[in-house]
């Protein structure tokens, strides 16, 4: 072939991006655009600048790979390898030739191809042409803000987002796509920002390698005429939406600024989020189907960003040939399990070398000089403390200090706060508030700490420099044990007597069960069905209004923890109540939440800070405050059951997508990887200084 091949700039780009614009310009300044362009409309009054027949033809690619243009899931690989694709690669090449003719330089755009790429790139090298990938990036929020705009306009609404978290999942996969699939091509990458503010400056260099058309003086009037700043409808600003993380969005943001760089990490970045997206959207498939997709808000597409938050970065750190030790202080409890147990296995499975120890264990100072990363759970200041600081600071491997119960602040534990303190002596309880100062001094020793819930890590601040939250979560035994239990058949089943169960797997909740304790006697006094299940250390005949129910409460001994989610799948509904006004309360984990919705059994629960988290109010769980809308919520599950089923199910794959090991111990290697490589960064800078 001789002479100068023929040259497509195909212009990427998320809907409401920017991407006419760009395309416009690119037609001003010589570039031919497509003979059958989609016409202007009250929705882009300048025109579109696309294909009509390119779009529909699209629209047809994307429906017979199973998805849509307003759907996220990513196309499977297989669909573009596919024999189906050799009739639609010679369609595209009788389109593309009738749109364009024989031009020698076209601009070809279309917001699908961002999905589609791969197989456009087969019907260009079909027909000789050359593709330069000119993608446009727009802040995702303004992207969102403008699809939920279309609502609002009859003509539009079809085409409308409302939910701003699913706005920003579907740019999150198109600006994915458009990076992974134009990677190998020449390209450039433009801000639609930056366009609007001096568009010579943001294209300067394509134009000036010649990938893209430069225009004359002429073509340069007309464009500065375009480019109104007043096209930017939408923008950005620092009131965040209500369904929407500062976290999530400066995630996609930064997505946003880096995509077509090649700067360190980027790609991980990129093809991590991505992989974590495909799992959260594989977890939360049947959930997100059933869900209107007008709704003002979109509860798991929200789920979905919080979970993409974290763990994707985690390739950028080595993991193997590290090594930590856990030392623990309650080796018995079941606070054990979640806090020391769980984080091994997940710092084992990434590769590191682990080890679990008492903390009184007489080899400790020597185990914890060994270590890289040297945890301590539940650890009071005292000489075994003590000797395991002193060897961190010899050695210079960071201290961690975990704990999962609000128990080092005098004030809570001194001002009647903590349940169990009720039932001790009262000299055992005085020694009891006193080891908060000691709880206390050994978290001032720390150099960070791991905690369960946000309020615990906003508690242990006040002392410690450097918190982090990791929630407790299910290992793969406990998974393993929950998917066993889901072939259990209720009791229920066999003489039709719903059952609510309370597990309480320390005697510490008689306080807690008072308000639903009422609510159930109020229940039981309209109805003669359901029965009360005691599950573990908790005495019924302390509540005077459940004393005419006795021979209605059965009272269970306490199990092994694995065991709880073969008693807990028996039953018919979970009451999860908490003393409201605690702050002991309001730092509690949802542990007892945890272990129902994992074998699919629906919750009411009270509003403190980590419940509210983890149920969405009327679609994975109830929530009641006061004894009567506990006694309204216990009705509403008994009277549909249908709703109580679908409730439980929800809350299953809500709780193993968000809490299942998979997506739990990438947070956790992503957490203690974290605080290993600041601590090492800051040692490095006061070795410097």
């Amino acid at each position: 072939m001789t002479g100068r091949p023929r040259r497509a700039v195909v212009v990427l780009g998320m809907h409401r991006s920017g991407t006419s614009a760009v395309t416009r310009l690119l037609t001003l300044a010589g570039a031919t655009p497509p003979r059958e362009l989609m016409p202007a409309n009250a929705d882009n009054p300048q025109g579109y600048w696309e294909s009509r027949r390119i779009a529909r033809f699209n629209n047809r690619l994307l429906e017979s790979a199973g998805t849509r243009w307003n759907d996220d899931a990513a196309i499977p690989e297989a669909w573009f390898t596919a024999a189906d694709r050799q009739a639609d690669r010679e369609e595209a090449e009788t389109i593309l030739a009738e749109e364009f003719g024989s031009a020698a330089e076209l601009v070809l755009k279309d917001p699908r191809i961002c999905r589609l790429l791969p197989f456009w790139r087969t019907v260009f090298d079909a027909a000789l042409i050359e593709p330069f990938g000119l993608i446009v990036a727009r802040d995702p929020l303004e992207v969102a803000r403008s699809l939920a705009a279309r609502v609002h306009v009859p003509e539009f609404r079809p085409a409308a987002i409302p939910a701003t978290s699913r706005g920003l999942l579907l740019w999150l996969r198109y600006v994915l796509d458009a990076d992974r699939v134009s990677q190998d091509l020449p390209r450039h990458v433009v801000q639609y920002a930056d366009l609007i503010t001096d568009w010579r400056q943001a294209l300067a260099a394509p134009f000036a390698a010649g990938a893209v058309p430069a225009p004359d003086a002429e073509a340069e009037a007309a464009i500065d005429a375009l480019l109104d700043p007043s096209l930017r409808r939408q923008q950005a600003n620092e009131l965040l939406p209500t369904d929407v993380s500062a976290g999530s969005l400066e995630l996609l943001r930064e997505i946003g600024v880096r995509l077509g760089g090649d700067a360190p990490g980027w790609q991980h970045l990129r093809d991590d989020t991505a992989a974590a997206l495909g799992r959260l959207q594989a977890a939360y498939r049947d959930l997100r189907q059933q869900h209107d997709p007008f709704a003002d808000r979109d509860p798991w597409s929200e789920r979905i960003l919080a979970g993409l938050v974290g763990p994707p970065r985690q390739r950028t750190t080595a993991s193997h040939g590290r090594s930590a030790v856990f030392f623990s202080a309650a080796p018995r409890s079941i606070g054990h399990v979640y806090r020391v147990e769980h984080p091994a296995a997940a710092l084992t499975t990434a590769g590191w070398q682990t080890t679990v120890l008492p903390l009184d264990d007489p080899t400790a100072a020597d185990a914890a000089s060994a270590a890289d990363l040297v945890v301590v759970f539940r650890g009071q200041w005292g000489e075994p403390f003590a000797r395991i600081r002193s060897a961190c600071t010899a050695s210079g491997s960071p201290l961690v200090y975990d704990i999962d119960d609000l128990l080092f602040d005098p004030h809570v534990t001194a001002g009647g706060w903590v349940a169990f303190l009720d039932v001790l002596p009262p000299e055992e309880r005085e020694r009891w508030i006193a080891t908060a100062a000691d709880y206390r001094r050994a978290l001032a020793q720390a150099d960070a700490a791991v905690l369960t819930t946000p309020a615990l890590a906003a508690a242990a601040a006040e002392v410690c420099r450097s918190t982090h939250v990791l929630p407790n979560a299910l290992d793969l035994r406990m998974e393993a044990a929950a998917a066993a239990a889901g072939g259990i058949p209720k009791a229920s089943a066999t003489d039709g007597r719903p059952r609510l169960v309370f597990a309480s797997g320390t005697p510490t909740h008689h306080r807690d069960f008072a308000v639903a304790a009422e609510a159930v006697a109020h229940v039981f006094a309209r109805r003669p069905e359901p029965v009360l299940v005691i599950l573990g250390h908790l005495d019924p005949t302390i509540y005077p209004a459940l004393a005419p129910y006795a021979d209605r409460i059965e009272v269970r001994p306490p199990v092994p923890l694995l065991d709880l989610f073969a008693e807990l799948a028996r039953c018919d509904l979970n009451l999860c109540p908490l003393e409201i006004g605690s702050p002991f309360n309001e730092a509690k984990s949802g542990v007892r939440w945890l272990a129902a919705a994992a074998v699919g059994l629906p919750s009411i629960v009270s509003p403190t800070g980590p419940l509210l988290d983890v149920v969405i109010e009327g679609i994975s769980g109830l929530v009641a405050a006061d004894v009567s809308a506990w006694e309204t919520a216990i009705d509403t599950l008994l009277d549909d059951q249908a709703r109580a089923v679908h409730m439980g199910a929800a809350a299953r794959i809500d709780a193993l997508a968000r809490f299942g090991f998979e997506a739990w111990s990438a947070r956790a290697l992503e957490t203690y990887a974290s605080i290993l490589e600041h601590h090492r960064h800051d040692r490095r800078g006061a070795a410097a200084s």
